[in-house]
């Protein structure tokens, strides 16, 4: 068994650095959220990759897919057509608990990249 077998985040790419410290890569592939109160317990939560530096949108390198998740529950997941559409997603959730949110987005070429934890 390897460490990573019953893990399903293991092997995430993720940096803490600021966005202005951050290199090419991880500008193009890291998510952004962004949060807003629209009710009680339900709020707008868009994500975006490309948003510090736009990320390729072609049939050979592209974002498949962006999932959000409150702590480690799954709550969406938008998956997107090289060329077709950029990879940027809105979810409207309804939450009566507050665990921060977190989003992933997964690159063909590069992998699975997770955003900052964002709390509510």
């Amino acid at each position: 068994m390897t460490e990573c077998e019953n893990d399903l985040f293991c092997g995430v790419n993720y940096t803490e650095r600021d966005p202005e410290d951050m290199d090419a890569l991880e500008k193009k592939h890291t998510p952004v959220l962004e949060t807003e109160e629209i009710g009680e317990n339900t709020y707008r939560v868009k994500v975006k990759v490309g948003e510090y530096k736009e990320h390729p949108n072609d049939h050979n390198h592209f974002i498949q897919f962006i999932e959000l998740y409150s702590g480690r529950t799954f709550i969406g997941r938008a998956t997107f057509a090289s060329e077709r559409a950029d990879p940027e997603a809105t979810f409207v959730v309804n939450l009566d608990h507050k665990h921060p949110l977190v989003a992933y987005g997964h690159c063909n070429l590069h992998g699975t990249w997770r955003s900052r934890e964002v709390d509510l």
